[in-house]
């Protein structure tokens, strides 16, 4: 099959049968079908049904701005394991929010934190900013901070040592977006930005998702089944006395 026939395959086409079109170089996945994947997997990975939400709606989000959404939840879930929970939720306070401990914060406790106390912080009325961090991964936090935007009405500048990133209030995103994918833990600054934000806004429908990106989070989500018992093998199956 040619790449041109493979990029016009929708993931669910009636037309074929079996899951997403695979291979050794990964599969093509729906945003719907990475939102969920990436849910399962942070729930096998031991997050609460809450935040597990928040997980594959962040992969589905980035992923519809040609960001590789599934490989850094992945990457986070990797990073987090055999964390005590003290140790990656963030500490909330007035100008600031940090972990406890001098620990580095799980992005996506960190952006549901963001989105849950954004609105009492003040951005944009007398909190002038708002400091965060240190956070892992930190990609993980645009889409939170696109809703944060949202919510508060405002565009919102995220701004560390090497590099900037506007959000806007109507969903645009601009600047540094490259190299906040690549950094694996910072510090930054949250603040009020004045002036427009303006970018094509994209909806790719399909992502190819890498194979061990799928592996890992597959693993994961494989951790969310109920193993087999006696019992229900025992109830497995028609019943022929009916």
């Amino acid at each position: 099959m040619t790449k041109a026939a493979i990029d016009d395959l929708e993931p669910n086409d009636p037309t074929r049968s079996g899951p997403p079109l695979s291979g050794e170089t990964g599969a093509w996945l729906s945003n719907n079908e990475i939102e969920q994947l990436c849910l399962k997997a942070a729930r096998g990975a031991g997050m609460s049904w809450g935040l597990a939400e928040e997980a594959g709606f962040a992969a589905a989000w980035l992923a519809r701005r040609g960001m590789d959404g599934p490989m850094a939840v992945l990457t986070q879930l990797n990073h987090a394991q055999g964390r005590a929970w003290n140790e990656i939720c963030p500490v909330v306070a007035s100008d600031q929010l940090r972990p406890a401990d001098g620990n580095i914060l799980c992005p996506i406790a960190l952006g549901a934190a963001l989105c849950d106390h954004g609105t009492l912080l003040g951005l944009g009325g007398d909190q002038k900013s708002l400091r965060i961090g240190p956070v892992s991964h930190p990609v993980l936090l645009l889409p939170f901070l696109s809703d944060l935007a949202r919510t508060c009405g405002l565009n919102l500048r995220l701004r560390w040592s090497d590099g900037t990133v506007l959000l806007g209030a109507d969903g645009s995103l601009l600047g540094d977006v490259d190299v906040i994918g690549a950094e694996t833990a910072f510090e930054a600054e949250i603040s009020a930005h004045v002036g427009s934000v303006s970018q094509d806004q994209t909806a790719p429908k399909v992502r190819l998702v890498a194979s061990n990106t799928l592996n890992g989070l597959n693993s994961y989500a494989l951790k969310t089944t109920v193993p087999a018992s006696e019992a229900s093998r025992a109830g497995a199956g028609a019943d022929d006395n009916e």
